[in-house]
């Protein structure tokens, strides 16, 4: 048996693996520190620099998969996006490194472009929701995809004006806007309100961190983008990338791999706000569409119509799964699981229904009551699941001999209730001959051996305006109870409202048959 503390003690080890990876990468910056102090603007201190903010990269991106590994249900997929994105963002830092080794400054806008591009699986963060048990990749965030890289066209595209007409951006002191200010402002400010709808203490502390290191690292873009002839690589700004990727690694470290607490669980989830978030990107992206209407035209409506075409898709698709939820969720109200037969409570319905048709129109109602005899017997002999394979067959067996608008349901336990419209007594009986005989002809297959069925039937017929279900069904009920006494693996029929010549004729039909 393995000893109780050995899940504290992963646990620990995984803390400890962070405490780790946040005093390594200190040391880290402590070193990059020293190196921008004494030497700046140095070569060699310009690389020192780029490989301490590379092998940060790395610790991130090593963190967000231990944190993977301690994750359950939504939280997982948040921990993998997070992990692509700054194996994007290492991708990027090295290709950097060779561009300023070798001098290839051609691949710089390629640089530029998987810089940027690892900030769009930011963006698939908002379409989870954090109290979701996901099971499996779910398709529908392909067009959620789709979105998000919509929207960052979008943002580039106005953007792009500024330098094809030559018009300076608006700045306010060291600042400028940018394309990464515009989309980490975006992301970012949709994490404070997902923290806020957020349950959990420990995703709405991982979504406030994200905030930050969002929001932060759009103003450092937007300031490295205003002064870009100023600060040059190897010097003091080096340190605030470096310090930017603290927000990550801590938040890596101290995961708990939890995903709400208790008493968060037993609260009502904001579906309707959890809904809202997938607005966001096409929001923004229509309200950019607006402003470059008047210069690219063409672009502006491609660009529409891919937002258009994502978010309408997205719409259906989730409809179609609440249709498809509503039904199941119907079946399910009115079926046994077990059988697959009517429940109770939807045979009994169906019943009062054909009554009142007999009512208006005088059209006879047949009843059938089955029972599978020695059942208690199988169970206790057999166990409880080869008792279960009884009744499927039995269920089985029951659907093959009824017609399309019969209604067959399991009154409960081993005992059956089918209704047959416009059926008299003859029919009735006939009906509960042949499904008698659709059992006991053919044993059931399972270890139990050969089953059979006792069966008692009604037939309402003539004028009943006095009659009701409660009455049929306990004279039903008798019928089987005699079915029952008289041996077992027959029919037996109870009868009322009728002329003693109909009487005598139907007394006939219940003569006592042993097989």
């Amino acid at each position: 048996m393995r000893p109780r503390w050995v899940p504290s003690q992963k646990k620990s080890s995984a803390l400890l693996n962070g405490r780790h990876a946040i005093l390594g990468a200190c040391v880290l910056v402590f070193l990059q520190g020293i190196a921008l102090w004494t030497a700046p603007g140095h070569a060699l201190t310009a690389l020192l620099s780029d490989l301490v903010q590379l092998l940060l990269g790395v610790l991130c991106v090593v963190g967000s998969i231990r944190a993977l590994r301690r994750s359950t249900g939504a939280w997982r997929y948040y921990w993998l996006w997070l992990s692509v994105t700054f194996a994007i963002w290492v991708g990027a830092q090295m290709l950097g490194l060779y561009i300023d080794q070798t001098g290839r400054h051609f691949l710089d806008p390629v640089d530029d472009l998987l810089f940027f591009l690892s900030g769009i699986p930011f963006g698939m963060l908002l379409f989870l929701d954090p109290e979701e048990e996901s099971d499996g990749f779910d398709r529908l965030h392909l067009l959620d995809f789709l979105q998000i890289c919509g929207f960052w066209i979008c943002v580039y595209l106005y953007f792009s004006r500024y330098q094809v007409s030559g018009q300076a951006q608006t700045s306010w002191g060291p600042f400028a806007w940018s394309t990464s200010l515009v989309f980490n402002g975006v992301v970012a400010l949709s994490f404070v309100f997902r923290a806020i709808v957020t349950n959990s203490r420990e995703g709405r502390k991982f979504f406030g961190l994200l905030f930050g290191y969002l929001f932060l690292s759009g103003l450092a873009d937007s300031y490295f983008s205003f002064t870009r002839n100023q600060v040059e690589p190897g010097t003091w700004f080096d340190l605030v990338w470096s310090g930017l990727l603290f927000f990550p690694l801590f938040m890596a470290a101290t995961w708990k791999g939890t995903q709400a607490s208790v008493a968060a669980q037993k609260l009502r989830p904001r579906t309707l706000l959890n809904q809202m978030f997938p607005l966001v990107y096409p929001f923004f992206s229509l309200l950019l569409i607006a402003q470059m209407a008047e210069t690219k035209r063409l672009m502006d409506t491609l660009m529409g119509w891919v937002i258009f075409v994502a978010v309408g898709l997205r719409v259906l698709v989730i409809q179609g799964r609440l249709i498809r939820a509503q039904e199941r969720l119907q079946f399910e109200a009115t079926h046994d699981a077990l059988t697959g037969l009517s429940n109770r409570r939807a045979v009994l319905e169906h019943l009062e229904k054909e009554l009142d048709r007999h009512r208006r129109t005088g059209a006879p109602v047949g009843l059938i009551m089955a029972d599978a005899d020695h059942f208690k017997k199988i169970n206790d002999v057999h166990g409880h699941g080869v008792g279960d394979e009884v009744l499927r067959e039995i269920a089985r067996r029951m659907k093959g001999g009824l017609r399309s608008y019969d209604s067959a349901g399991r009154y409960g336990g081993e005992e059956f209730l089918i209704v047959l419209p416009s059926c008299d007594a003859q029919n009735t009986y006939a009906g509960a001959e042949r499904l008698r005989e659709s059992v006991a002809e053919q044993p059931v297959s399972s270890s139990a051996g050969p089953v059979a069925m006792s069966m008692g039937f009604i037939a309402a017929t003539g004028c009943m305006q006095d009659s009701d279900s409660l009455t049929l069904l306990r004279l039903v009920d008798e019928a089987l109870y005699r079915a029952k006494k008289n041996g077992r693996n027959r029919v037996e029929g109870a009868f009322l409202w009728g002329s003693e010549p109909e009487k005598e004729s139907e007394s006939e039909l219940t003569s006592h048959r042993d097989v």
